[in-house]
């Protein structure tokens, strides 16, 4: 697999409790997908809404309905070759939990990693062991040179996911803006020749193409 390549054929990706594959247009990936795009707890994070600016909470924005459109949204920045988005679906009941972004790519040597997940599943480790499948994926089929995860500086949550993957923490970035919003946040990085001295283990099961 090559960087160009894994736009034409995204990977099936099998880890200890989760298989990491790419949407579809079933009424049950949009159904689930909506249960964490829809949940002010996971997009007050996401760079997609400026609570700071929006005391009266009147900006929120509107819960979508429609099942095809994270599909659409997805396929359309897929095939632009401007992001990797895996859904995380729990092995245990097949349900899709949450998911997992390659994104922001520059020079093909650099991307960040993005995450969400249903609040039912916080806590559980989730995040974590996908994202030790994209360090895999980036650093030994990608070829890239660096890792990076940006969290706004009170998503104590993501701080704590991007640390128990092994990156660094780089700086603290003062009104810098995620997406559409200006906040203070978080950088943290993963070189490629630290991949391998990475204190987390390897839990990926297999790579399907």
């Amino acid at each position: 697999m090559s960087y160009e390549s894994i736009f034409s054929t995204l990977p099936t990706i099998e880890t200890s409790r989760l298989t990491l594959r790419q949407i579809t247009d079933s009424p049950s990936d949009g159904r689930e997908s909506l249960e964490f795009i829809n949940d002010y707890s996971v997009y007050r994070y996401w760079g997609l809404y400026d609570e700071a600016n929006d005391m009266d909470g009147s900006h929120k924005p509107k819960k979508i309905s429609n099942l095809n459109f994270h599909y659409k949204a997805t396929m359309k920045e897929y095939k632009a070759g401007h992001e990797l988005t895996w859904l995380m679906v729990l092995k245990s009941t097949n349900k899709v939990i949450g998911e997992i972004v390659l994104y922001d790519f520059m020079l093909k040597k650099q991307a960040d990693i993005g995450y969400r997940i249903n609040k039912d599943y916080w806590g559980q480790g989730f995040a974590t062991e996908a994202g030790m499948a994209m360090k895999k994926v980036a650093f030994e089929y990608m070829d890239l040179e660096r890792l990076q995860i940006r969290c706004f500086a009170d998503n104590i949550g993501s701080v704590a996911v991007a640390r128990k993957l092994g990156f660094r923490e780089e700086g603290l970035i003062r009104k810098g803006a995620i997406i559409n919003v200006i906040t203070d946040y978080h950088i943290f990085g993963l070189l490629k020749e630290e991949y391998d001295k990475s204190p987390i283990g390897d839990e990926l099961v297999d790579i399907q193409f």
